[in-house]
């Protein structure tokens, strides 16, 4: 078991715990732990419900960005993108009501996880983020498109400015805003009504829920094929991504080269 993804079931709730300090950045073990956690729970019949929750100073900052530059492994990059799309999978066909608790930054990977669950509580400081495009990338628009209007949507990741908790409130994604200190206490309150429900009908409910949404179109397939369109199809090795990497983390505004522009004359 990976050490920063924590498990355990109190009074028929499972518990799940990312714990990777400072900012929870998932890596490529957390990835790997919470598709095998996400998993188990198809076979088991002691978990009514679960909660996803983090302990630092945020829910997550998304996708570790240092992972990859600093891995020595030659065959890491070919496993980003399968075990990103694996977690996101058990997550997403989880026969078990998932509650997230989210504080702090969701930010990327992280919204993804959160809203593949089925209750979002979130603390009054909580701010929902996908920055890619700062950085130069194509993150998962769909995401965001699956949960608030598309026009909202849209300009959030044009922009990439981030959402509150209180906003996400008002637009039905999150079911109760509370303070942070009371964010725990808050969701297994909701997993605990929940759990009081029949276990075979939750499961089964669950289950038809997903298989609807799977009949209209596969989120979890449709990102990954419009992240790799876009950042490979259409970016590809421009440059000028680098450059806004280096800047984010340099704290200053990027300098561009004019010539991967010219591409775009005739892109398609």
């Amino acid at each position: 078991m990976c050490e920063y993804v924590k498990f355990e079931v109190v009074d028929h709730i499972g518990i799940v715990t990312l714990d990777r300090p400072p900012v929870n950045a998932v890596c490529e073990s957390m990835r790997i732990a919470i598709r095998e956690i996400f998993e188990s729970l198809n076979t088991r019949t002691d978990v009514y419900c679960v909660v996803l929750r983090a302990e630092n100073r945020c829910f997550t900052a998304g996708h570790d960005l240092k992972e990859a530059g600093q891995s020595k492994d030659p065959d890491f990059r070919k496993r980003v993108n399968p075990t990103i799309d694996a977690s996101f999978n058990a997550v997403y066909r989880c026969r078990v009501p998932i509650v997230s608790a989210v504080h702090g930054y969701v930010i990327g990977m992280g919204f993804a996880y959160a809203s593949l669950g089925d209750v979002i509580v979130a603390s009054e400081d909580a701010l929902f983020s996908f920055p890619e495009i700062s950085v130069g990338t194509v993150g998962g628009p769909f995401w965001l498109k699956r949960v608030i209007p598309d026009k909202v949507a849209r300009y959030h990741f044009y922009t990439a400015k981030p959402f509150t908790a209180q906003e996400m409130e008002r637009w039905g994604v999150v079911h109760k805003v509370v303070p942070k200190e009371e964010l725990f206490d808050a969701a297994m309150e909701v997993a605990r009504e929940i759990a009081k429900s029949y276990p075979p009908a939750l499961w089964a409910t669950k289950m038809v829920i997903t298989e609807g949404e799977l009949e209209q179109y596969d989120v979890v397939d449709l990102s990954s094929r419009m992240r790799e369109r876009g950042n490979n199809e259409l970016l590809g090795p421009d440059p000028n991504r680098a450059e806004l990497t280096r800047a984010k983390l340099g704290h200053r505004e990027p300098v561009f080269d004019m010539e991967p522009f010219k591409r775009w004359e005739t892109l398609k």
